[in-house]
């Protein structure tokens, strides 16, 4: 599974470029959104609220579903972060390995096991993802009943009784922005906690390739200093055989 991750973790650039794609494109949708809202508030109260309905539905949908597109975006562009650091941390394991690699195969030391937060960092980031496609779909549904609603007149929308189809979206519309504002924050806050875990793995990754590199330096001056006496005590036979005849 960490292979098949370490694998992905390479796209980090799609990633990141595909972030700030949306991130361009909800910039883009909103300054159309923004010359919309001038032109509808350009008009007079009672012009807006009976005659400008298609407007007033465009404005509320787009503010409600925006938002979400934009984090998305920006979740993307955090999931690339993390996924950069999980390449950093794979090419200072391959760094080890290459090093130890010069050691005799009996004895190498062995690798450090990662810490627990690394093995976890990929799967909180895609968590956060998960978060941020959700509350997107959830805003586009929740937009597509705000359209639905303000298509209407606002005095009819005033006068919706109660147990009315209208007054039940517009009691959806509200009740459901109330949670998913927080939710999307709640995935932010589970990005930043990834990139926290990578950067932590990192700090752990580097200081146990300080002691695995003294350790293996103690290590090589031993096989060196056997490697002498063994060349000391061949010649010493040698010699003591040429003696001898």
């Amino acid at each position: 599974m960490q292979k098949i991750i370490g694998k992905m973790a390479r796209m980090y650039p799609l990633m990141i470029v595909m972030g700030v794609m949306i991130v361009v494109i909800a910039f883009i949708i909103g300054y159309i959104s923004s010359q919309t809202a001038g032109a509808y508030f350009a008009e007079s109260k009672l012009v807006r609220e009976t005659t400008l309905m298609a407007q007033r539905a465009s404005i509320q949908s787009v503010g409600l579903w925006l938002p979400y597109f934009k984090f998305f975006g920006l979740g993307l562009i955090l999931g690339g972060i993390v996924m950069a650091l999980r390449v950093i941390l794979d090419s200072l394991k391959d760094a080890s390995v290459i090093v130890l690699s010069n050691l005799p195969e009996g004895k190498r030391p062995d690798m450090p096991k990662p810490p627990w937060y690394g093995l976890l960092m990929p799967f909180v980031m895609m968590l956060g993802v998960l978060i941020f496609t959700y509350a997107l779909v959830v805003s586009l549904g929740l937009a597509g009943t705000a359209r639905s609603v303000f298509a209407n007149p606002l005095p009819t929308i005033d006068a919706a009784g109660a147990g009315s189809a209208l007054l039940a979206q517009v009691q959806t519309i509200h009740s459901v922005s109330a949670w998913l504002v927080p939710f999307k924050f709640f995935g932010m806050a589970t990005m930043f906690l990834s990139i926290v875990m990578g950067l932590a793995t990192i700090v752990f990754t580097l200081s146990a390739q300080t002691e695995l590199i003294q350790k293996g330096i103690r290590i090589a001056r031993g096989v060196e200093v056997v490697d002498d006496h063994e060349h000391v005590e061949n010649v010493a036979s040698i010699e003591a055989e040429m003696a001898a005849a």
